[in-house]
């Protein structure tokens, strides 16, 4: 069209194409505001601006199988840890594992899966008073068999959203032994339950959680390590092939295939107490750690080498920050990682942990 032909259109026509620029624009709007459709808790907006996301994934640091992984949210489910559960499934394809104490001397996992997913992962057990805060800085989507009513008002107040066996539907199923269904078989699909999660939350987790690199200078060897939660767990990891080999009571911990291999393994200490007018059905007392905010010691094992250093927290949503003695950040090699939370000798149920090269 010339610029004469421009100057020179009829009124009317000028009027059709004012509303035709119109409509086109309430159409824009419409689609970008996400007011139809939108999951509860996320917008339209937000949810396609995390596609694109970062090169690598931020639980990880290893480059996604496909780029839009790191765009999604990560899940986070909670694992059994103890013989009537073996063999576990699933934990070897999770990016990151916390590990925490619970009543009777044993631990449970809080596995996170954000750029990887299983089929089955479990057993899944019920939710304790700490994950959110554990788990609050890379997601708020927690997959577990439940937990009691203090456990959920703390759930709640937390606005973690809780996806347990009744709301699950086929995203959880029950794999029966020797023809018997128990608490310890229920299992979980991260694919089909993050998908029924990102209804409601659909945010990926942030890219400052941990800092990724190449081996650092200084650093003390090492080889083994030893962590005792309890009188009747105490667990070693080994420096063996170019990762940390995992083993509960002197074995390895029993999974449906393959072993637990990792790349980074965090101590990190905290003051763990009893909770109070909380036990389970063998009357063992549920336990709770109480500085989940402040500062404490930390070391970072990676590459055969110990880093010693400390986490500090600021408010239990915000992330935690594991640094040097010197304030800079510990690095982290690209992989898998299983944080620790051990108990310190500050508070009534005390553990201790020790590394030898």
């Amino acid at each position: 069209m010339t610029r004469a032909t421009e100057r020179g259109h009829s009124p009317l026509r000028a009027k059709r194409l004012t509303l035709a620029a119109v409509a086109a624009v309430l159409v824009v709007s419409s689609a970008c505001s996400g007011s139809e459709g939108a999951p509860e808790g996320g917008d339209r907006g937000r949810q396609t601006a995390a596609k694109s996301g970062p090169k690598t994934c931020q639980l990880s640091g290893l480059k996604p199988r496909e780029e839009s992984l790191t765009g999604r949210p990560a899940i986070a489910i909670k694992i059994e840890n103890s013989s009537a559960a073996y063999p576990l499934s699933g934990l070897q394809n999770a990016e990151v594992v916390y590990e925490e104490l619970v009543e009777g001397g044993i631990t449970r996992f809080l596995a996170l899966y954000h750029c990887t997913d299983t089929t089955k992962a479990g057993p899944v057990r019920s939710a304790r008073v700490v994950d959110p805060a554990i788990m609050s800085p890379s997601t708020r989507l927690l997959a577990a068999a439940g937990g009691n009513a203090i456990v959920r008002k703390v759930l709640r107040k937390a606005d973690t959203i809780l996806i347990d066996e009744p709301r699950a539907g086929s995203a959880m199923r029950r794999v029966p032994r020797d023809g018997v269904a128990t608490e310890h078989t229920l299992y979980g699909a991260t694919e089909a339950l993050r998908r029924l999660g990102a209804k409601r939350f659909d945010s990926p987790p942030p890219t400052n959680l941990f800092k990724f690199g190449d081996l650092e200078s200084g650093g003390k060897k090492a080889k083994t390590i030893t962590i005792k939660f309890s009188d009747v767990t105490t667990v070693v990891y080994k420096w063996s092939k170019g990762k940390w080999q995992r083993f509960d009571n002197g074995r390895a911990l029993p999974l449906e295939s393959g072993n637990v291999e990792v790349d980074n393994v965090i101590i990190e200490e905290h003051e763990v107490d009893y909770a109070k007018g909380l036990v389970d059905i063998a009357l063992n007392r549920s336990v709770e750690i109480t500085d989940v905010t402040g500062s404490g010691r930390a070391v970072l094992f990676r590459d055969g080498r110990a880093f010693e250093g400390r986490w500090k927290r600021e408010s239990k949503t915000g992330r935690v920050k594991f640094e040097t003695k010197k304030g800079d950040p510990l690095v982290l090699r690209a992989g898998t990682t299983w944080i620790e939370l051990v108990p310190s000798k500050k508070g009534k149920v005390k553990g201790s942990f020790s590394f030898k090269k």
